[in-house]
């Protein structure tokens, strides 16, 4: 356990999988689903860039980590604790330890800026719908905080399973009653739910028993973001085709 620790603010960039090489070859797999994925999403009004940017740019990114801190742990340590006993000697002996800090592009940056994106452009028009979203915003990240493992020396795991439902729930709730842009609601919904509850919730847990290099939005969290974010765009496709 570290009696001390230094954080000191670090900007760079590292290149690493957030996942096994085999999932990420399994989402390169349904890379034709993609593909329809976007045409069906231009073909029902969303912006071309916007559409590229979910279907494809959070994948294509996930491997991104921007560093933002360094973390400088002081541990005591003594291996001649009984011998110390005997003889006392004023020396104080210290290993270092540190913690890299960083950002996932596509789990974590991509994600909050098309939801602040979505929320400002087919939310925030609508008071009731505004609302719904920060109510089912909050249920949904304790509920993820409350799911979300800490795991030695990998990060954060969560049940994929669990922020797709969520999403899919509450976006069905706030869809019948308030008749909300589903697209705008469940990806903002899952993708900040996800972060909220996995990562930010958990920092300060990380930062006490994790070293090495730690993402936020990526590792299992990046899982629970990207496929929340398909479903969201196949609830909203379905809608929109539906409707029309």
């Amino acid at each position: 356990m570290a009696s001390k620790y230094d954080v000191k603010p670090r900007l760079g960039i590292r290149f690493s999988l957030p996942v096994s090489i085999f999932i990420f070859i399994g989402f390169l797999v349904i890379s034709p689903l993609l593909l329809f994925l976007f045409l069906v999403l231009v073909s029902i009004g969303i912006q071309p860039l916007l559409a590229l940017t979910l279907t494809l740019g959070s994948l294509l990114t996930s491997y991104i980590n921007v560093v933002i801190a360094e973390i400088t742990y002081y541990v005591p340590f003594n291996p001649f604790i009984d011998l110390m006993k005997i003889f006392p000697m004023p020396l104080v002996i210290q290993r270092i330890d540190k913690l890299f800090l960083e950002v996932n592009i596509g789990g974590a940056i991509i994600p909050v800026v098309t939801s602040i994106y979505l929320i400002s452009t087919y939310l925030v028009g609508n008071m009731a719908i505004l609302m719904a979203f920060i109510i089912s915003l909050v249920i949904s990240s304790i509920v993820i905080w409350q799911s979300a493992r800490l795991i030695p020396g990998i990060g954060i795991a969560l049940p994929t399973a669990l922020p797709v439902l969520l999403t899919l729930i509450l976006t069905l709730i706030s869809t019948v009653l308030f008749h909300a842009n589903p697209l705008a609601f469940s990806y903002s919904l899952g993708s900040l739910s996800t972060l909220i509850g996995a990562d930010l919730l958990n920092i300060k847990k990380v930062i006490r028993t994790m070293r090495g290099y730690v993402s936020i939005g990526g590792a299992g969290v990046f899982d629970g973001i990207y496929i929340t974010g398909l479903m969201s765009l196949i609830l909203a496709s379905l809608y929109k085709v539906l409707i029309l």
